[in-house]
């Protein structure tokens, strides 16, 4: 489920990976309970933005939104792409 946009903007510029643009909300645990986002719900953000980082192919994002939600999530999503 996406995020409402009461959720979104309930999320301080820290849960973002591009906090002055306010791009790809990765927010923590602490972060989202406050915003009302359930963990499910927050685990599938960190996974979409990996995902839209990469059909967007801008330089950098891919592997920086990769990283803070590995950071986030204490590896369980994101970090290094398996083959």
């Amino acid at each position: 489920m996406a995020l409402t946009a009461r959720q979104r903007n309930a999320l301080p510029a820290s849960a973002f990976a591009y906090p002055s643009q306010r791009k790809y909300p990765m927010p923590t645990k602490s972060q989202a309970r406050k915003a009302g986002i359930s963990e499910r719900q927050r685990l599938n953000l960190h996974r979409n933005a990996q995902s839209r980082a990469a059909q967007r192919r801008t330089m950098g994002s891919v592997g920086k939104v990769r990283k803070v939600a590995s950071t986030r999530t204490n590896g369980r999503i994101g970090g290094r792409r398996r083959k």
